[in-house]
């Protein structure tokens, strides 16, 4: 009758779970999930999951249950109406599901797992209990509960019953209630993410029939296969990456887990189906390993079982249609084998692996390589003598799977026989030698591509972090600004100067402080000289004051914009001339001025103007029009200086600017600097020339190791009775130093024997 067997068990699901939202939905605070009773009581929880495992392997696994038969995918045939057919085919299903996360639940702390065992448990039993007939019929084609099959699903159903039961009670005891509509959706969001993995292979032929092509050859139904592989990769990396570490590792192994139960949800017995096919040893070994966290056979199923599981997608072997039981099974195996490694390592539930790793999985299949010959050649022979024996070829080592593929490589195949106590093995050296090197091979390459792919990982969770850092950053610039707007400089009694304060930069890699606690304050009207030998720290401080590098430690403040957290206000305010021709050779003079002009939004007419002024002081009138490639030095640095001026910045920042300069052009930029000073702005510029910085410059610093030596004014410094170049040698140690203190003596002498001559 099917009143009882819908309609009744339909509304109690009904009615329970309209109690189970209410009860999450009386409250909308969020409500973190406690650690449950400790002691006695979570081992209890595990040692009863456990139990409800051993029930389902023992009744389930390693048998195909009869409902291949009503759907003519084998011998049996167990027919039910198609009234109790559908609802009993979704009971099972629903049933696989909640036993599966019965299961895991004691052994993780996730919330909604547990809110899904204490609320659907009881639903699934008792589903299951109504349609108990239906259930045997399609798994064991026998009715009588006694049936010893039987007999351990009703076991599994009262085990599963007890540990719903229990997560209920401590839902209730420890008040972990509430939750809102946060904790249904995540409860919804895990039924929706582990249904299809754990669905029954021969569902799409219920439903649907045998219907499509069989998945190979690079039809649409091949294609739509390999592209589901990928896609399922990058949905749960997506999912999972942000996720905590004790979610990753439930989704993992819950995923190994539906792989494993895949596997095995038919017959798997006789020599022929013993799990040593590569990809079969996968589905092994991934369950295995990430129960267990074997670290030593994962990157054997990383590096051998990938390769092997996308070879086998690429080229499939499957004979059923798309919806058939044998191909949902080929690609749920595969896709697994596939899959579930790489998102191993990508979710950091493995360590990347190095060479030592590599080598490990290499010998391991070494290992495996062998024993898969050895037996292919030793049962191969028993299937000769008697023709009742099923087929073995492991790994496709004894057939010529891998010949038709490849018609060129058919000479290799000559055998090799020895006899072991009369019993032949058959080899074919030369073929089989073949595979495993091309094999190792394709492992390296495998591992090259993981490398190339972990640099783009790296690459983008650093950018990851810096661009949550900057949004965290300019939360916090809005809220300090307060009211002003963000055009508006963060300290306003940082106008007309430079600000350094504390600023230190250590690159990437190195332990040394390149720029040490420099502290400096320039303001309108000067012209600073920053000197020091070459690696003193003088490029790194400007390149910091200019936004081309982070900072490490310490602020700068540029017209009282902060240089790092407003970059864009500040470099607007700056003008500068790098110590290389960074430009654009294939444009002219004017071409390349008037770019920069576009980047500091400079209008038409002070472009213009501008422009002739330099022009005409740098005597470039003939050149200006002429591609910068045809330019000398001299030429190139004249427009550098010139695009840096063109927007009239506040802040002139010049690195070594008269470095192989002709003395014209020397004299030129020089009297310009001191110009633009005069005009109320700001000129920095860094020098190794002591005469240059003594003469235009109205304050220094000195550099050296990265730290300040000395901070003073030119009068304070003609006022100590000694040169510039005097205090300069003081704080120079080293090679250069005394080179340059000989160069000095040198031409002191000359110019005595002169003098006295």
């Amino acid at each position: 009758m099917l009143i009882p067997y819908s309609i009744l068990p339909i509304g109690a699901a009904v009615v329970f779970l309209i109690v189970m939202a209410t009860t999450l939905l009386r409250s909308k605070k969020e409500i973190t999930l406690r650690k449950r009773t400790e002691g006695v009581a979570i081992l209890s929880r595990k040692v009863l999951s456990i139990l409800v495992l051993i029930a389902f392997a023992t009744g389930r696994l390693f048998r195909k249950d009869v409902i291949y038969g009503q759907l003519g995918l084998d011998a049996v045939d167990a027919r039910l109406p198609a009234s109790e057919m559908v609802p009993t085919a979704f009971i099972f299903w629903f049933g696989l599901l909640t036993v599966s996360m019965a299961i895991l639940a004691p052994f993780f702390e996730k919330r909604a797992v547990h809110d899904y065992v204490a609320f659907f448990s009881p639903i699934s039993v008792v589903l299951s209990s109504l349609y108990l007939k239906q259930l045997f019929t399609i798994t064991t084609g026998v009715q009588d509960p006694l049936q010893w099959r039987n007999i351990l699903f009703i076991i599994e159903l009262a085990l599963t019953a007890t540990v719903g039961l229990v997560e209920l009670y401590l839902l209730v005891h420890d008040r972990i209630l509430g939750g809102g509509i946060k904790r249904i959706r995540s409860l919804g969001g895990l039924i929706l993410t582990y249904c299809i993995p754990f669905m029954p292979a021969w569902l799409p032929s219920l439903f649907f029939g045998a219907v499509g092509n069989q998945p190979k050859s690079f039809r649409i139904e091949h294609r739509m296969l390999l592209y589901l592989s990928i896609f399922l990769i990058f949905y749960f990396y997506i999912t999972l990456r942000n996720k905590s570490y004790d979610e990753r590792s439930f989704a993992l192994i819950a995923l190994a887990m539906s792989a494993f139960f895949s596997f095995f949800s038919v017959s798997r017995t006789g020599v022929t189906n013993l799990p040593l096919h590569l990809c079969h040893t996968a589905i092994m070994m991934t369950f295995v390993t990430y129960v267990f966290r074997l670290k030593g056979l994962f990157y054997f199923t990383y590096l051998v079982n990938v390769l092997g599981a996308f070879i086998a997608m690429v080229a499939p072997n499957t004979k059923t249609l798309l919806t058939e039981a044998g191909t949902v099974i080929f690609w749920y195996n595969h896709i697994y084998a596939f899959a579930l490694p790489l998102l191993g390592v990508a979710l950091a539930y493995f360590p990347k692996p190095n060479f030592k790793m590599v080598s490990k999985a290499i010998a391991v299949f070494s290992l495996y390589f062998v024993v898969a010959a050895t037996l292919d050649g030793w049962f191969s022979n028993w299937e000769a003598m008697n023709p009742t024996f099923e087929e073995v070829d492991y790994f496709f080592l004894y057939s010529t799977f891998y010949t038709e593929k490849l018609a060129a490589a058919k000479f290799l195949r000559k055998p090799w026989d020895i006899y072991v106590n009369g019993q032949l093995i058959r080899y074919f050296p030369l073929y089989q030698l073949t595979v495993y090197v091309v094999f190792i091979a394709l492992m390296f390459a495998l591992w090259g591509v993981y490398a190339s792919l972990y640099r783009v990982s790296d690459d983008h969770k650093v950018l990851t972090r810096k661009r949550k850092a900057l949004r965290e950053d300019h939360l916090r610039l809005i809220a300090e600004l307060g009211d002003r707007p963000l055009s508006e400089p963060l300290n306003p009694e940082g106008k007309d100067m430079i600000k350094i304060e504390h600023f230190t930069k250590i690159y990437n890699g190195s332990t040394r402080k390149s720029a040490d606690d420099i502290n400096l304050e320039i303001h309108a009207g000067e012209v600073f000289g920053f000197i020091g030998h070459n690696g003193a720290g003088k490029s790194t401080t400007i390149k910091s004051l200019v936004g081309i590098q982070s900072i490490t430690e310490g602020r700068i403040e540029v017209e009282g914009y902060d240089i790092a957290r407003q970059p864009m206000e500040a470099k607007m305010h700056i003008g500068y001339v790098s110590d290389n021709h960074a430009v654009y050779e294939k444009l002219t003079g004017r071409e390349y001025v008037y770019y920069v002009a576009d980047l500091y939004r400079v209008s038409q007419a002070d472009r213009e103007a501008r422009l002739d002024k330099y022009v005409k002081m740098f005597h470039l009138e003939e050149a200006i029009d002429r591609e910068i490639k045809g330019y000398s030095h001299g030429m190139k640095q004249k427009i550098m200086v010139i695009s840096a001026l063109i927007h009239n910045p506040k802040v002139w920042v010049l690195d070594e600017p008269l470095t192989g300069l002709d003395p014209t052009s020397a004299y030129q930029i020089k009297q310009c600097m001191r110009e633009h000073a005069n005009e109320g702005n700001i000129v920095f510029f860094s020098s190794h020339i002591i005469e240059v910085v003594e003469r235009i410059c109205d304050r220094i610093a000195i550099i050296s190791g990265g730290k300040i030596c000395q901070h003073s004014t030119m009068d304070e410094i003609r006022a100590s009775g000694k040169s510039l170049e005097e205090i300069y040698l003081q704080y120079i140690d080293g090679p250069e130093g005394a080179m340059l203190a000989k160069e000095r003596a040198m031409e002191a002498a000359k110019r005595t024997a002169e003098a006295t001559e």
